[in-house]
């Protein structure tokens, strides 16, 4: 048998190592817990329709402008482009981000994004509109971004022969329209977007709904700071 002052030294010490034991237990569960609530928050800020968890704009992206908790960035995924070859086209896209830092939802209407560009002197170069169709509003046209969230707008164009002397940039844009741009050559341009938009109350038809009328959307007038595109 053990002498009783050795049997309360082992006891004791029993003790301490079960208490220690199982804070180590504790400690261990509930931060497993604890890491695995992070890694969940993380995977739900991935991309969910196209619309981008985003939470502040970037103050020293000089592509990026904020206009009342809303900041708009031009978008050139490439910033040269090969002109084409006589009666050839080359294809380029470029667009806007719109990323919504306030507590509102906003609605934007998208085709009133409208392409600007200026020539290798800094000018702006006149744009041509023209409609040889007309479509009706569809509900892509009017997204609906909610606080901490943003969305790419793309629009396609092509460059192209217009005479043997010109070459055109030409696109589609608001509901069925065609904007050009003319007399480009090897150079190194700029490109922007405008907006304007001063009614937060509209009734629009959408094709498949029909009349619907919407009380959230975006008013102002903003231009998009300028993005380099180079042309050889």
């Amino acid at each position: 048998m053990f002498p009783s002052s050795l049997y309360r030294r082992y006891k004791s010490s029993v003790s301490i190592t079960c208490i220690i034991l199982l804070l180590f237990s504790f400690f261990s569960f509930f931060g497993t817990i604890a890491l695995s609530h992070i890694s969940e928050g993380l995977v739900t800020n991935k991309n969910v329709n196209g619309v981008v968890s985003m939470t502040s704009c970037n103050s020293n992206n000089s592509h990026v402008i904020e206009v009342d908790g809303i900041c708009f960035e031009t978008l050139v995924p490439e910033r040269m482009y090969r002109l084409p070859k006589y009666e050839e086209e080359t294809p380029i896209q470029f667009g806007v981000r719109i990323t919504n830092n306030s507590s509102t939802p906003y609605r934007f209407e998208l085709p009133r994004f409208k392409p600007e560009i200026l020539n290798p002197h800094g000018k702006p170069i006149q744009i041509d509109f023209a409609r040889n169709a007309t479509r009706r509003t569809e509900e892509y046209d009017i997204p609906l971004i909610s606080p901490g969230k943003n969305l790419d707008y793309f629009m396609d164009g092509k460059f192209s022969w217009y005479s043997r002397d010109c070459i055109r940039l030409s696109g589609y844009g608001f509901y069925g329209g065609i904007w050009s741009f003319y007399n480009f050559k090897p150079s190194k341009y700029q490109i922007r977007f405008t907006y304007e938009n001063h009614k937060q109350f509209r009734k629009i038809y959408v094709d498949t709904i029909g009349d619907s009328e919407y009380n959230d959307f975006w008013t102002g007038n903003i231009t998009t700071p300028l993005a380099k595109l180079r042309l050889r």
